[in-house]
């Protein structure tokens, strides 16, 4: 299952970083809408609140890459934290997030 949103494109880059800095972010874009579709996906077929982590062994990215997307999502008013808290594998604490 494919889900597209009309994503926004965050402010990768200031307008007063080097030249190869704006490349990199206009290189980055792409990516990171592909990486919130599938974060919204997992959430959307889930039907439950998730952690990063768990997002991230569903769609195959690493916890760092969904915990970077999740605040961008969150701004533009698709996900929002849940409450409670889950444990990583790791035993540590994690936040969790649902669908708006």
């Amino acid at each position: 299952m494919q889900a597209q949103f009309d994503l926004f494109t965050p402010q990768r880059a200031r307008r007063t970083d080097p030249s190869t800095s704006q490349e990199a972010a206009a290189k980055a874009a792409p990516l990171a809408m592909q990486h919130q579709n599938l974060i919204l996906a997992a959430l959307k077929l889930s039907g439950d609140e998730l952690g990063a982590e768990q997002i991230a062994e569903r769609i195959g990215l690493n916890a760092y890459q969904v915990r970077k997307r999740l605040p961008e999502m969150q701004k533009q008013g698709w996900v929002a934290l849940a409450e409670g808290e889950r444990k990583t594998n790791s035993g540590r604490s994690e936040r969790l997030w649902r669908l708006v």
